[in-house]
């Protein structure tokens, strides 16, 4: 009777152990409901331009212990200062993680991820998103340069500030539409309440490179001729560091008959990466 009692309490505690392990590979989440948070969830959907909220509050294996608490807000550009202010002064006492996708008049759309917030001692019991950059200015300068674009502002972890494009199904192919964002990358910097003399990585689907600091004319340039007289419609370049396979390049999608122009271009433009390798990658 023991021996067989030992073997089933053994056979539980492996399913138990598999379990327990298996929701921690998969994060698995579970619902940890508070009247706060729904009041916080009731207080931002009243916020006017607010058109869309959705929260979860939630612990995971194996601790199951302080719960994790996410906002996702959907704000139109003239509710999205309303929608920080009740960011920065709600009394739930938890850290918050925020996403917000602010929608402009110009029918950009800026989404803006933060890390947990915590409280600031110096502000008191502020609890402000903190996006590592001065996010209401950046949105509305997003607004005028970059029309019609789904954009993701971030600091990565090198902490270089990136411009992150999404790429929708109606986008015209190729990367002219993203040449906005490199003719006003200065004034993006500004907005944003950083260096202007800091880099900025630009990424996209078909556009991928980091700006260094007084390029963006030649970079425009360089860019325009590529796509607009030498037929480029994919363009990807290395630097600052980041590398796929260790070595720094340029890789280009564009017709055959346009591959030794397209060199010399590169050569001559002066920029950073004009020396890097140059190779022609079909798409």
């Amino acid at each position: 009777m023991w021996l067989s009692g030992l073997v089933l309490a053994i056979a539980g505690f492996a399913i138990g152990a598999a379990v327990l392990y298996g929701w921690m590979i998969d994060e698995t989440h579970f619902d940890r409901p508070s009247q706060e948070f729904d009041r916080l969830e009731t207080q931002l959907e009243d916020i006017p331009g607010v058109v869309g909220v959705a929260t979860e509050r939630w612990v995971e294996a194996p601790t199951f212990s302080n719960p994790t608490s996410w906002v996702s807000v959907t704000v139109d550009e003239a509710g999205f200062p309303g929608l920080l202010e009740a960011a920065c002064s709600t009394d739930y006492p938890d850290p918050v993680t925020w996403s917000i996708r602010v929608r402009t008049p110009a029918a950009a759309e800026v989404s803006l991820h933060s890390a947990p917030t915590v409280a600031n001692s110096a502000d008191g019991d502020e609890r402000c998103p903190d996006f590592g950059f001065d996010a209401a200015p950046l949105v509305d300068e997003l607004d005028r340069a970059a029309p019609g674009l789904a954009i993701q502002p971030s600091i990565w972890e090198n902490g270089r500030f990136a411009l992150v494009v999404v790429e929708e199904e109606e986008m015209p192919a190729g990367f002219i539409h993203l040449l906005p964002l490199i003719e006003h990358a200065d004034d993006l910097l500004v907005a944003a309440g950083l260096d202007a003399n800091e880099a900025v990585e630009i990424n996209s689907a078909n556009l991928g490179f980091v700006l260094e600091p007084g390029e963006s004319d030649q970079y425009l340039a360089l860019l325009t001729e590529l796509t607009e007289a030498r037929a480029v419609r994919s363009y990807w370049a290395d630097g600052g560091g980041t590398t796929v396979d260790g070595v720094e390049k340029v890789q280009i999608v564009a017709p055959d008959q346009q591959h030794a122009a397209i060199e010399e271009v590169i050569r001559s433009s002066g920029l950073h990466i004009a020396d890097l390798p140059v190779r022609f990658v079909g798409q």
